[in-house]
């Protein structure tokens, strides 16, 4: 039996995100007012949890989802909005732990990812502001030889022509800022508001008879003869299978399985407006960027043109005080010429980072749990690809879930007395590389 944390319940004293401004929400008239059964119970409202829903939902199977608080409360619409293409490490990287040929399954699932989607949005007419290209940008001089030799293999190994380098000239161009000493331009990725996509996917899972329960936290599953038990305060869900789709928001509910992460927290901030002319000024082309430090920036205009930047991170359970002015120091350093820009909103997010960034998926009581979390910052695609693969594995098909199933994931040593603190010592560590060698 694994009871539930509430890590959810940081975000109740915060005020409200500029996403959350931008978009109703779901308010779903669903109530769970008794015990009830359904082939498939999907515990966690964001995107890793609604595409899990919409595939399912497609494939037959009764559907119930259960989110805490709004659907779209955790990181899925309150993160950075870029939505990449690959998966967080670079495809070198992940060749050299698990061969070429898993890491060319990887990077494939990867662009279907993407494109994904990209054709959800399309063809259900989410309004949630798509812009093709996603910049890095190069704080450090051997970033540059970097960029250059993964933009020769990804177009020797895998046929990618979709990075673009820019030298120093170049990427002062792109982005207004003395910060950068060269530039990587991905094509295959896009930026978008992230929360306008989940509750669009929502309305989806909906559409397709989904019974989506806000404002019902799980305490507790567990196993019981041929189907799994899931308790909330509102009702008992008697369900044949479980999806755990909660990312860095899990805690307890999968046992020990929370030490395959560490959770950290991002913070954000979006400007006033700043009109298109002006903000065209800091980003020539309006591309999505991120810097290649250790504890990056990451940065891109809003839909009506307020600059949204992120940046930094703390490893206590608890938020800062102050997400305004946490964030809003390290874009004025970027980016001098907004210091006197007014500061509309601004929040937190939790993320879930594996030791080896790659996303962890499983199963548990018999196949009848399944999970998916730990994309490492780079889940806006990932999650809804997961939700897909999660409904294929339950469907009797596991060939391409078990791309990430097999993947072997180091767990924190002494769980939850220590990986906030082995964390922080990480963290410690590569600000002071990040200082020394900037």
């Amino acid at each position: 039996m694994f009871n539930k944390n509430r890590t959810y319940e940081q975000h109740d004293n915060e005020k409200i995100s500029f996403y959350k401004s931008s978009v109703e929400d779901l308010n779903s008239q669903d109530q769970l007012t008794s015990d009830i059964d359904a082939d498939i119970c999907i515990i966690g409202g964001g995107l890793t949890g609604i595409s899990s829903a919409i595939n399912l939902s497609k494939k037959g199977y009764s559907v119930i989802l259960c989110e805490a608080r709004k659907i779209g409360w955790g990181a899925s619409g309150r993160n950075g909005g870029q939505l990449g293409i690959g998966m967080r490490k670079d495809q070198y990287t992940i060749e050299k732990k698990l061969g070429l040929r898993h890491a060319k399954e990887l990077w494939n699932l990867g662009l279907e990812a993407v494109d994904d989607v990209k054709n959800l949005i399309r063809e259900n007419e989410i309004n949630c502001h798509l812009i093709n290209g996603v910049l890095s940008a190069a704080c450090f001089e051997k970033d540059i030889e970097e960029y250059k030799f993964e933009i020769e293999h990804m177009s020797k190994y895998y046929n990618f022509e979709g990075y673009r380098f820019y030298d120093k000239l170049e990427i002062r161009k792109e982005i207004n800022s003395k910060m950068y000493l060269a530039g990587m331009l991905n094509s295959g990725s896009y930026h978008l508001n992230p929360l306008k996509l989940t509750i669009g996917l929502a309305k989806i899972a909906k559409n397709k008879n989904v019974k989506i329960f806000e404002n019902t936290p799980i305490e507790k599953i567990y196993e019981k003869s041929d189907r799994v038990h899931v308790v909330s305060k509102k009702g008992l869900i008697r369900a044949n299978k479980v999806v755990v789709a909660c990312n860095g928001y899990l805690d307890s509910i999968l046992g020990s399985k929370k030490n395959k992460f560490i959770p950290i927290n991002n913070y954000v901030v979006a400007t006033e407006p700043l009109g298109e002319k002006e903000a065209r000024e800091i980003i020539k082309n309006n591309y999505a960027v991120c810097d290649t430090r250790f504890i990056i920036d990451y940065y891109r205009f809003s839909e009506d043109w307020r600059m949204i930047f992120g940046g930094g991170e703390t490893f206590t359970s608890n938020f800062v005080k102050n997400a305004k002015s946490f964030a809003s120091n390290r874009m004025v350093k970027v980016f001098p010429q907004l210091k006197n820009i007014k500061i509309d909103y601004s929040w937190g997010g939790t993320l879930a980072i594996t030791v080896n960034r790659l996303p962890h998926f499983g199963t548990l009581m018999n196949n009848k749990v399944s999970y998916a979390f730990g994309y490492s910052g780079h889940g806006l695609a990932l999650s809804v690809l997961a939700g897909k693969l999660i409904a294929e594995n339950i469907n009797g098909h596991p060939e391409r879930f078990k791309f990430f199933s097999d993947i072997n994931h180091m767990s924190i040593p002494f769980g939850s007395i220590f990986r906030r603190p082995i964390y922080s010592s990480a963290i410690l560590y590569y600000k002071i590389r990040d200082y020394l060698n900037s």
